[in-house]
């Protein structure tokens, strides 16, 4: 069983190599393909596919987006990171045309691990927040 410094990074990892550089191959190293997605992004699909699915859809909008770690917080198998996600609206994401805005909301993840890889997420997005910094005028 790998210990909560172990765990810990394992995520930072998981999310500097996935958000920060685009490295897609981490998806199969460190998420169980058949992950749980609590909280998926619409029409996300199931498992580690539906991981991989969501975040092109971000890195094909946003393709500078990066992470900045506000907390991390370990207990048992489960590890919790607060981050602020920035980048640039370059491509479609959500049916809105790329508007060149900078962007940056805050998101709250919930990581269960079991033998190194990702088998369960919880997420929480300042969504209302990126949609404003896209322009949306009504939802």
């Amino acid at each position: 069983m790998a210990t909560i410094t172990e765990n810990k990074e394992i995520c930072q990892r998981f999310f500097s190599e996935l958000h920060d550089k685009g490295n897609f191959n981490i998806i199969e190293e460190l998420v169980d393909p058949n992950v749980i997605s609590h909280d998926p992004f619409p029409g996300q699909p199931s498992g580690s596919e539906g991981v991989r699915s969501t975040m092109t859809i971000f890195r094909n909008a946003f393709p500078d987006l990066k992470l900045i770690h506000n907390d991390m917080i370990a207990e048992g198998d489960k590890v919790m990171i607060k981050f602020t996600a920035t980048g640039t609206h370059k491509g479609e994401f959500m049916n809105i045309p790329p508007t060149g805005n900078k962007i940056a909301y805050e998101e709250v993840v919930i990581l269960r691990l079991k033998d190194g890889k990702i088998v369960e997420h919880w997420a929480v997005a300042d969504a209302m927040t990126l949609l404003q910094q896209l322009g949306v005028k009504e939802i």
